[in-house]
């Protein structure tokens, strides 16, 4: 018999462990399956065709009755939610990131699409443009994920996805790394004043979002100093940094017509992205006069992690820790386990602890 072309019909083949390919129909893409290699049936019988049409014009349900809608509609719905717009500015643009292109992929097709444990296959296809990077990757597996989650879940137009459970491919550490002082002293050497600002800021617990948009409306008097009081842009956890030397320099130096306290190399508003790339032109410098000064690894962001390992020196308690520096406790002990793992003098300070207390406890026997 002729093979039938019918519009919107869909054919997928699957190789199987055994190396059996299989071939799976289904009346539109994303739509219900009619038949499959394993039927009684050849593909484009009488049989087969009547399984089509049976299945085409089959009752559906209440979510199937959505089935209509195209992935594009549907993700115009979630970005117009709450569950988006809610989001600030930064997590919106990194979901976009993928939205867009996973739109540009699928939107012509079925959210129905989605409830085809195939369709899995056909994401991780579309994911492989993110392959060089195993972080963005998993980005990608992420919003997706969340996004099918909520046609699930909140618009109901789907009744069940299977991209759930995917593997995570990217493992990154970097509690274990933290600016040692000298290290920190070479950027500075090398350093104009507006660049020595972002340092000052950063090394006293600002994280590269926040340190462009601290102003002295953010510093507040205390009994015996004053603190900055602020929410962090990327979790809004609340956050009290205690005004320390570099900062008090910072805030007391600010020019009284300057809004922000650190703005950018031509005084404008410091934006993140610029904040990471002054740290790392300075990094260049600072090798470049002294080669091997600055570790190449070391990032912007782990001189929070310095910030909270001064704090730890300085004696300060786990929960004041998590405090100051806006963390949950669990991730403040993270960070702490690590510092004391890795950083020499904190053993010469364990080992001068421990005979400190040995002397005393000769003194105190008969």
């Amino acid at each position: 018999m002729p093979r039938v072309e019918v519009k919107g019909l869909h054919r997928v083949k699957k190789k199987l462990a055994n190396g059996t390919i299989c071939e799976y129909h289904y009346a539109f893409r994303g739509g219900p399956k009619f038949w499959d290699s394993w039927e009684p049936f050849a593909a484009g019988t009488p049989e087969y065709w009547n399984a089509y049409w049976e299945k085409l014009g089959a009752r559906r349900s209440p979510a199937a009755s959505k089935g209509a809608l195209t992935t594009a509609e549907v993700i115009r719905r979630y970005r117009a939610s709450p569950d988006y717009t809610s989001k600030d500015i930064r997590t919106r643009k990194d979901y976009d990131k993928f939205l867009d292109p996973f739109e540009a992929e699928f939107g012509e097709d079925s959210i129905r699409l989605f409830e085809d444990i195939e369709s899995v296959a056909e994401i991780r296809d579309w994911k492989q443009k993110w392959a060089h990077s195993l972080r963005e990757y998993d980005y990608a597996t992420a919003v997706v994920t969340l996004f099918l989650n909520w046609a699930k879940n909140q618009e109901k137009c789907i009744l069940v996805h299977h991209h759930i459970g995917q593997k995570k491919h990217y493992k990154a550490e970097r509690a274990d790394i933290v600016w040692r002082p000298e290290e920190i002293q070479a950027l500075l050497e090398v350093a104009n004043e507006r660049e020595k600002r972002i340092i000052w800021a950063a090394q006293g617990g600002l994280s590269p979002q926040d340190v462009g948009i601290i102003t002295r409306h953010h510093v507040e008097e205390t009994p015996g100093g004053r603190r900055i009081q602020w929410r962090r842009t990327k979790t809004g956890k609340p956050f009290n940094i205690p005004v320390t030397d570099d900062l008090a320099r910072l805030i007391d130096t600010t020019p009284p017509d300057q809004e922000y306290l650190v703005v950018s190399l031509r005084g404008k508003r410091l934006k993140e992205h610029r904040v990471s790339g002054i740290v790392r032109d300075l990094k260049a410098r600072a090798n470049e006069k002294k080669p091997g000064s600055v570790r190449k690894e070391l990032r912007p962001y782990d001189l929070r992690e310095t910030a909270a390992t001064r704090l730890l020196r300085a004696g300060c308690s786990l929960n004041q820790i998590a405090v100051c520096m806006g963390w949950g406790v669990r991730h403040a002990a993270n960070v702490i386990q690590k510092y004391v793992a890795l950083v020499p003098e904190e053993s010469d300070r364990v080992r001068d602890l421990l005979r400190d207390w040995e002397q005393a406890d000769r003194r105190r026997r008969p």
